[in-house]
């Protein structure tokens, strides 16, 4: 018999094991995939730390002089600068920031099944799978607030089952200021875990109890509507600037969560979720053992509970279906939910064993086999940089004062790109290549005050834009490398 305080040495021993693993990876700069979105992130950090900007003014570095862009409730990027005024703004301390909310939702969600699975290892094994899945081993120490989302959610969904357990008031209290929290940062993170909630409440037969106390979940909801509100009134101060092709002042997101039916209804969309299942989550060691805890468990006692966590996840993909098919970081609530269910099949596996050592050695190896094929698989595919990006940074940093406003323009970068402007720490906008004109220009000094001008080039320019160009005063050419392209800097007037 395995008393609670071995088991509590156990879990101890994976949290440190899945904690360590990351600092691998600790070093360096921004890295991807999805850098973009990190800088983002960093934007925000640096925006409060160097700039003081206010807590409910956040700041982007692609929309010029505006600066203030209010999507997500920037609570962990003011807490990463606050840090940054201890230990210095170093990239160190915001990853150990998210790293230990990644470390605080991986305990969340070990107490969550060790209330449902007194019994048997399901929530260190669920707990193993969490931590080694290859977009957890990367998030996690990444510049990005979804583990920071999702700590809380975890953390709501725990003070709820013991609220309902222990018919608690404290739990009640918790859970609430937890979901608080967790429907500022991230609502689709959250919202899903109503329906393991439910479940349990009914098993408990607890219905009655919770019904008239669930009115406290009113609070989180207003919160929710209320930072909707305010960012939507904050981003319609943002400039129309209408001739920047593609330019978005996010104040209508409906296209950006939800996408459209015709993107449901296209097979090469669905294929691309599953495959980033099958790499990104599972790998092929926890597909098998996936299929055997969905075929084979079904006499576990908290079967019904975990597969309505379970098809909670499906729902929110489906719903939140352009996100989910755009951006992989947005499949990470299902590594939960399709961990506790690996950890199952792992469970009715050793449980089919006749002999001890049998079963010690086998819930040693498939964790084992499970977590070399996800590191093995990230460190494939994930951390990789761009170092042309981060030159062109650094040439811009050097050739550009700091109150310039840059117009930065390479390839295809999106007007909603931080890529250069944000390592290069420099405001301004990013034009794509085939998108930058003399008349853009002309407009984003007339109204933007644009002051600056960088653009990446191969070879030189022709026709009217060489008119342009050789017309400006303080002109810099920069070889980037040695088949020709440049990067060509010039003040605006």
């Amino acid at each position: 018999m395995t008393t609670a305080k071995q088991r509590k040495i156990v879990f101890i021993g994976i949290l440190f094991l899945i904690t360590i693993v990351r600092f691998f990876h600790f070093e360096g700069t921004v890295d991807s995939p999805h850098n973009w979105r990190q800088y983002d992130t960093k934007q925000y950090i640096d925006g409060y730390y160097y700039s003081d900007a206010p807590f409910m003014e956040p700041t982007v570095c692609w929309m010029g002089g505006h600066k203030t862009l209010v999507l997500e409730f920037p609570l962990p990027e003011y807490l990463v600068a606050k840090l940054y005024s201890v230990f210095g703004p170093h990239l160190w301390v915001a990853r150990t920031f998210f790293l230990l909310f990644f470390v605080l939702a991986a305990y969340y969600f070990y107490k969550v099944l060790r209330v449902i699975f007194e019994d048997n290892w399901v929530p260190e094994l669920a707990t193993i799978v969490f931590g080694f899945a290859p977009l957890s081993l990367f998030y996690s120490r990444a510049i990005h607030i979804d583990f920071f989302a999702l700590a809380f959610a975890f953390g709501m969904l725990y003070h709820v089952l013991l609220a309902v357990r222990d018919k608690s008031w404290k739990n009640l209290i918790w859970a609430v200021v937890f979901s608080v929290i967790a429907f500022l940062e991230k609502a689709p993170y959250t919202f899903y875990l109503l329906f393991p909630a439910l479940v349990y409440i009914l098993q408990q037969k607890s219905f009655k109890w919770f019904l008239p106390r669930s009115l406290l979940f009113v609070v989180p909801v207003i919160a929710l509507f209320w930072w909707n509100s305010y960012s939507r009134t904050t981003n319609e101060l943002i400039p129309d600037w209408y001739f920047i092709p593609s330019f978005n002042k996010f104040t209508d997101m409906w296209y950006w969560y939800f996408g459209t039916w015709e993107q449901r209804t296209n097979s090469a969309n669905w294929i691309t979720i599953l495959e980033r299942l099958r790499f990104e989550i599972l790998g092929l060691s926890g597909i098998v053992l996936l299929i055997v805890g969905l075929v084979l468990a079904k006499k576990n006692r908290a079967y019904w509970w975990s597969l309505s966590w379970l098809m909670g996840t499906v729902l929110y993909v489906c719903i939140f279906f352009n996100l989910n098919v755009h951006h992989n970081y947005y499949q990470m609530p299902l590594i939960a939910s399709l961990a506790i269910f690996v950890a199952m099949g792992l469970q009715r596996l050793i449980d089919f064993l006749p002999k001890k050592a049998i079963k010690l050695t086998l819930a040693f190896v498939l964790p084992a086999i499970f977590a070399v094929e996800s590191m093995r698989y990230a460190e494939t595919n994930y951390y990789t940089t761009e170092p042309m990006f981060d030159k062109i940074a650094l040439e811009i940093k050097k050739h550009s004062k700091p109150d310039d406003l840059v117009i930065v323009s390479f390839g295809g970068l999106t007007p909603q790109c931080p890529l250069i402007l944000q390592p290069a720490n420099r405001y301004g906008w990013s034009i794509p290549g085939t998108n930058l004109t003399t008349f853009l220009i002309r407009n984003l000094v007339k109204e933007g005050k644009a002051t600056r001008l960088a653009v990446v080039y191969d070879g030189y320019f022709t026709g009217e834009f060489q008119l342009f160009f050789e017309g400006m005063e303080n002109k810099v050419g920069v070889p980037l490398d040695d088949k020709g392209k440049a990067l060509y800097m010039c003040d605006l007037k």
